[in-house]
């Protein structure tokens, strides 16, 4: 069961009880997002790199940046998301900005320690209650839970900046360098074969792995990239829409403009007069 609570089209937190659902589809959005795990067990995507994570685990998104969970042999798990942006923070904004913030910083996962999860559910507890009392004030006291929220996470985060990366298992580090590898090569051919050769594993066991640690096909995942890549583009360049679809791997007019608006709702030239409004 999920619980979804909107404020302004700024701020969005969902609560699930006890949930097996994944992300159905490949998924990014202009919103900065922040992914607490009650308990549970979940495989997430996230930029260059696949976690797993455990209960206590703070998972941090940026905007515009390809994340998707996808279940593990644990069945059921509960969490909670913000979603967010920078006009609801208004000027405390910057703290989003900060060289310490996981955000800046591109930390995507914080393992806290018993004490910081209380203090971190006791916040996310807090914003529940003032949402649902709408008391005077309440919209106030959410922005400043979830400004508490920040600062406490960019605290943590700079206890741990200087640490060696580090993965959960092989599987997660040879994926995530296959990952790396596709965000900043989209725009030429790649195909499954040309990634076997290159990280030395057979097509098929490729295919499988890619898919049972991301939730991605590698095509999915590639396909995703390119449109993301795309809409960067029509935001902030006057680039015609051939020259886009070149940068970005995509030469079938028909093709690109299909995918384009089953991802992002609408058509190439809708989404860059929506931005340049």
């Amino acid at each position: 069961m999920v619980h979804k609570l909107t404020l302004s089209g700024d701020f969005y937190l969902e609560e699930s009880v006890k949930t097996s659902e994944e992300m159905r589809a490949p998924h990014f959005h202009e919103m900065y997002e922040m992914y607490y795990l009650i308990s549970g067990e979940r495989n997430y995507l996230i930029g260059n790199r696949t976690y797993k994570v455990s209960p206590g685990d703070l998972l941090f998104i940026p905007t515009y940046e390809i994340h998707r969970a996808t279940n593990t042999s644990v069945p059921f798990h509960e969490r909670i998301v913000i979603n967010f942006t920078k006009r609801f923070l208004a000027q405390d904004a910057v703290w989003l900005d900060d060289e310490q913030s996981p955000f800046t910083t591109g930390t995507h996962l914080l393992s806290l320690p018993v004490h910081i999860q209380k203090k971190v559910e006791e916040i996310l507890d807090r914003m529940v209650i003032e949402y649902r009392t709408k008391d005077k004030g309440f919209d106030t006291s959410i922005k400043s839970a979830l400004l508490e929220l920040l600062i406490l996470s960019l605290r943590q985060n700079r206890d741990i900046m200087n640490e060696p990366i580090e993965y959960p298992t092989p599987t997660h580090q040879k994926i995530s360098e296959i990952i790396r590898y596709i965000n900043e090569n989209c725009g030429k051919p790649i195909t499954l074969m040309s990634l076997s050769d290159r990280f030395f594993i057979s097509p098929y066991y490729l295919s499988r792995l890619f898919k049972s640690t991301t939730g991605f096909t590698y095509v999915e995942y590639l396909t995703t990239v390119r449109i993301k890549n795309a809409q960067r583009l029509l935001r902030e360049t006057n680039w015609k829409m051939n020259r886009i679809m070149e940068e970005v791997g995509l030469h079938d007019p028909a093709h690109f403009g299909k995918i384009f608006k089953k991802m992002s709702r609408c058509t190439p030239m809708q989404y860059r007069k929506m931005y340049r409004k």
